[in-house]
């Protein structure tokens, strides 16, 4: 077939109309960024607050906030207040922030406290609040200050990683736990592969690898369980489960349970104990040292001792 001939005039029409159409997307493309502009906004003194079902979620404060009610605030000098059942629970502040218009998620950074309402205080880097399942997570180093008692501050905590769950006000710090806290003039340490802290009290459990020294006493369990009591405004016992082994000046012990009452300066093992004092060896169904374990007390006993044979 022949080639069809295209007069000028036709060439020229369509260019123009390539032209006319390139020239309607950039204005569209204009139009829409110049839209999108528009509805940036920059706020000083903010304040909003986020309902779900009926209930206060949070409520957010910040010096500075830019950005669209859409898609991201970037906030400078920002405080959240965390809500539970609408009664306050945590509050996080932090230099900056930023969080999605449409999820909800945050993340706050540069020196970020966060504070429980029963007392307990924690610094990260940084904290990252996922709304859909109500956590606010790190993976940061984490320094913890707990409550003060009669014995004065609380525990001083150094680890790695944090997570709070806001539904069940429970506190937890994932990894590499290096804790202290004065004690009657004692030195008193922990480690721990884990720990975990109620907002409903200042009960306290450290989980994996536990190796606690008070004192002269050493103790190392798979978990140990801190109990406070509200009359004494103290750290009351430690409950520590599992292949419990002790070592004191003089003497060691294993057994599965060992309870320590603080306030009566008693140790009580239970669940199969065994204590070697010297080449004596003494076991029972229960064995209570008394006096920071100056005295022994003990039920159903039963002594072997290589010195009477």
């Amino acid at each position: 077939m022949a080639p069809q001939d295209i007069s000028p005039s036709e060439t020229s029409a369509s260019k123009q109309k390539a032209a006319n159409e390139k020239s309607k997307e950039e204005i569209e493309k204009l139009a829409a960024n110049g839209k999108r502009r528009a509805v940036e906004q920059k706020m000083v003194g903010v304040h909003l607050v986020e309902n779900s079902n009926n209930a206060k979620g949070w409520e957010l404060y910040a010096d500075e906030a830019t950005g669209s009610s859409d898609e991201l605030w970037v906030l400078k000098k920002v405080k959240v207040e965390f809500y539970n059942e609408n009664e306050s629970s945590f509050v996080v502040s932090g230099d900056v922030g930023e969080i999605n218009g449409q999820t909800k998620n945050m993340v706050i950074r540069g020196q970020v406290v966060t504070q429980s309402t029963n007392g307990y205080q924690f610094e990260t880097s940084d904290l990252n609040y996922i709304a859909e399942s109500k956590m606010l997570t790190s993976d940061s180093a984490v320094r913890m200050l707990g409550p003060e008692d009669k014995n004065g501050p609380g525990f001083n905590l150094n680890g790695q990683g944090f997570k709070i769950d806001l539904a069940k006000n429970k506190m937890y710090i994932e990894s590499n736990i290096e804790a202290n806290k004065a004690m009657d003039n004692k030195t008193f340490r922990v480690s721990s592969s884990a720990a975990e802290f109620s907002n409903k009290n200042q009960e306290a459990l450290f989980s994996g690898n536990v190796n606690m020294k008070f004192d002269k006493t050493t103790i190392t369990a798979p978990q140990a369980f801190f109990k406070y009591s509200e009359k004494q405004k103290a750290l009351e016992s430690i409950l520590l489960k599992d292949q419990v082994v002790l070592k004191d000046e003089g003497k060691s012990a294993v057994c599965q349970v060992l309870l320590m009452n603080l306030i009566e300066d008693t140790m009580t093992l239970s669940g199969h104990p065994k204590v070697q004092m010297g080449e004596d060896e003494i076991q029972g169904e229960e064995i209570v040292f008394l006096e920071g374990g100056k005295k022994v007390k003990m039920n159903k006993v039963k002594i072997d001792s290589k010195k009477v044979q």
